[in-house]
């Protein structure tokens, strides 16, 4: 019964112009608002966030309570989110500040510069080396190898010129208490003249008698060099000889 009083109420009242002019508003500013709210509520995509992680590497010369305040601030840093923008600076300087040595050990394991007078050291060593080294190589054994008659005169010369030396300096050498005996000594020289090495080939029985020997000879280097023709030949020399101590002082025989 209502619904037709109603119906009946508005088929007797037709809609007046200014209604429909008002109902287009409504519409239209509907519409309108409708547009610009779904555009401006699209749904924002949260930024993933990124949490920074950097490894404590101390160096050995930080004080334990350094280490502990490092490592605390490493911690915290940990728990806050990072841009992504800053993550690259951010980790290097942290890397800097938690590595303090790393500057310190590089410019430890530059090379050091060595002066004027230390490279001409060097120098000379390395020529004395190579020159020791070298001279293994030409070996002249006095028994063996046999040489040229020219050679030979200057080996005499030579030989007869440390004989006279280690004589001379055996006398003053003698052990006390009248101790004789015989002994064989090897003796190797290098054409500069310095002892390569001596050594005891046949004991005289008396530890006094072979010291005393040991210590001549090698209290006598060094020797005059090598002459031209034995330079030409060899570079080291090698030779056996028998020293004899007896009553009458130290000689030296083949």
């Amino acid at each position: 019964m209502i619904f037709k009083e109603a119906a009946a109420a508005t088929a007797s009242a037709p809609i007046a112009p200014r209604d429909r002019l008002w109902f287009g508003l409504f519409l239209a500013l509907a519409a309108h608002a409708t547009l610009i709210l779904g555009i401006s509520s699209k749904p924002t995509v949260p930024q993933p966030q990124i949490a920074l992680s950097v490894s404590l590497a101390a160096s050995a010369d930080i004080a334990p309570k350094e280490q502990q305040t490092l490592q605390n601030s490493v911690r915290e840093s940990r728990s806050l989110p990072v841009n992504p923008v800053k993550d690259s600076k951010q980790a290097e300087k942290a890397a800097a500040i938690t590595s303090p040595g790393t500057s310190n050990n590089q410019e430890a394991e530059l090379p050091k510069r060595y002066n004027r007078n230390q490279l001409i050291a060097a120098i000379v060593n390395t020529r004395a080396t190579d020159a020791m080294s070298s001279s293994a190589d030409r070996v002249r054994r006095l028994d063996e190898t046999p040489v040229a008659p020219q050679i030979k005169n200057a080996e005499n010369a030579y030989l007869a010129m440390w004989r006279r030396k280690c004589e001379r300096l055996g006398r003053v050498n003698y052990p006390q208490g009248n101790v004789q005996g015989e002994l064989v000594m090897q003796v190797s020289i290098f054409s500069s003249g310095l002892l390569d090495y001596v050594r005891i080939v046949r004991s005289s029985g008396s530890s006094l008698l072979d010291q005393a020997a040991l210590d001549t000879v090698r209290q006598a280097a060094p020797y005059q060099p090598f002459s031209t023709e034995m330079r030409k030949a060899y570079d080291r020399l090698e030779f056996t000889r028998t020293w004899q101590y007896s009553k009458f002082g130290a000689d030296i025989n083949r």
